[in-house]
């Protein structure tokens, strides 16, 4: 009876190795399955030794303890961290580049003058359009009778408004843009805080009933980090697995109960934006990183101040050449006519005024009310130089390519900014990849020791089998 315990005792040992090894062997092939899978994590199987009373200090074999996912918390909470960087610059990038193209018009003739910053090409720019303007009217004070010297100078007053009307539009244009793509943002998130919160009430159950929640695991971190991208969340894991996500201490999951981000329509310099705002009690949502950061950046605090220069300037155009031109004198010996309409003094509105519109004699040239005398033009082409816009301290085209010079400076860090991130993400990308990714090599290497030890164990019960079967029969 001994030698039958002892033989039943090795066929034990035999099938926990069996088990041990065929669980192996499996979470290899799963491996191998998904080593192209996005937010894979490896899987490894725990072998212990089997703690169980052996016979005659044998042992009892192996015991499977059970599969890990190959995970570091500490590495993903730093992707995270530089996900929710990284998207905040990629934004400014894109969202600024925008704002860039606005300034950059198709090249045409005009002064050397223009486009010499923020690659605003000559001709067709806002640049160029305010040199011809200055250079019109030198040139009427060259001719000050001249009927289409005057024609010139209305002209191209007409086309320098109508360039401010299309930068001051496109800049909207490219607010409501932005604003659109906030609400597209938020509803990612709310859509991806819905999965996250299908996940939850899943991973619980999967582990209760002895399966692995491994995958829903690697699911809901693919979610995670695209999340992050979007918006600065913070985690927290319960012992059941499930997560909880927080957006500035407020609790957007937990459990399967989720609190959705909200869009209300608030108007802002006559502009309706959207601004966010949790679900639960209504309160404004603080953001510091992510996408949304970067878009809210842009469309409430860098092109409203475009939109606002450009209001100064139109303003400052309006006023100085309105309070000059009123002194002058027409060709017909007129006199207090204004050039711009006094009541539109915004980049969105400025218009020259109906009195030069309906006749080019009203065109003031003369400063003394003689015919030949060009003592208006020179002071309205002198304006140029003058300081008429920051309380009296910059020139227009100073004014301008300040402007300019900001937008190319926040340009220019974004740009460094994100790739500076990019470079960190990738980095810490790697090394997450050396944790948790699959290297087919080893796989192919692990399968083979795998399958020998299998084989092994299975050449091991078949031995003791076959030596119990001649012992019963003795």
């Amino acid at each position: 009876m001994a030698i039958i315990s002892s033989a039943n005792h090795g066929i034990e040992i035999g099938r926990r190795a069996l088990q041990a090894q065929q669980a192996s062997l499996n979470a290899t092939g799963h491996n191998i399955a998904n080593a192209n899978t996005p937010g894979f994590s490896r899987r490894q199987v725990r072998l212990e030794n089997a703690i169980s009373s052996g016979q005659n200090g044998i042992g009892s074999g192996v015991d499977l303890e059970g599969v890990t996912r190959q995970r570091s918390r500490f590495i993903d909470a730093q992707m995270r961290m530089q996900q929710q960087v990284l998207g905040r610059w990629e934004v400014l990038e894109s969202a600024i580049g925008t704002i860039e193209a606005v300034f950059n018009e198709p090249a045409g003739a005009g002064s050397s003058e223009a486009g010499t910053m923020f690659n605003e090409p000559s001709g067709l720019g806002l640049s160029g359009s305010f040199s011809r303007f200055w250079n019109a009217w030198q040139d009427l004070a060259n001719v000050p009778e001249s009927g289409a010297a005057r024609a010139a100078v209305r002209q191209e007053a007409d086309f320098m408004v109508t360039t401010l009307h299309q930068y001051h539009q496109k800049l909207r244009d490219a607010r409501n843009g932005m604003d659109a793509d906030v609400m597209d943002e938020v509803s990612d998130i709310n859509e991806m805080l819905d999965q996250l919160a299908d996940i939850n009430s899943q991973v619980p159950r999967a582990s209760f009933d002895g399966g692995d929640a491994g995958d829903l695991k690697d699911r809901r971190d693919l979610i995670i980090d695209e999340l992050s991208r979007r918006v600065d969340i913070s985690l927290t894991e319960s012992d059941n697995g499930q997560i909880s996500v927080l957006l500035a201490g407020h609790n957007l999951l937990q459990g399967d109960h989720v609190v959705h981000l909200q869009v209300r329509q608030t108007v802002d310099d006559g502009t309706s934006v959207s601004q966010v705002h949790y679900g639960d009690d209504g309160t404004r949502a603080r953001i510091s990183e992510g996408r949304l950061r970067g878009l809210v950046e842009v469309r409430d605090n860098v092109v409203p101040k475009l939109l606002t220069n450009l209001d100064e300037m139109a303003a400052g155009l309006v006023t100085e050449i309105n309070a000059l031109h009123q002194t002058g004198f027409g060709k017909d010996g007129g006199t207090g006519v204004n050039f711009f309409d006094p009541d539109k003094v915004d980049a969105s509105n400025i218009a020259v005024d109906n009195a030069i519109l309906s006749s080019l004699n009203n065109i003031a040239a003369s400063a003394d009310g003689n015919a030949g005398d060009n003592g208006m033009a020179l002071a309205l082409s002198s304006l140029r130089n003058g300081n008429i816009l920051s309380d009296g301290t910059q020139t227009m085209e100073g004014f301008y390519y300040e402007m300019l010079g900001e937008v190319g400076a926040l340009s220019g860090e974004a740009q460094t900014m994100a790739e500076n991130h990019r470079l960190f993400s990738s980095q810490i990308e790697n090394r997450r990849q050396s944790v948790q990714g699959v290297s087919l090599n080893d796989e192919a290497s692990q399968l083979m020791l795998f399958q020998r030890a299998y084989q092994a164990a299975a050449r091991t019960v078949s031995i003791i089998d076959e030596l119990l079967e001649v012992t019963v029969n003795i």
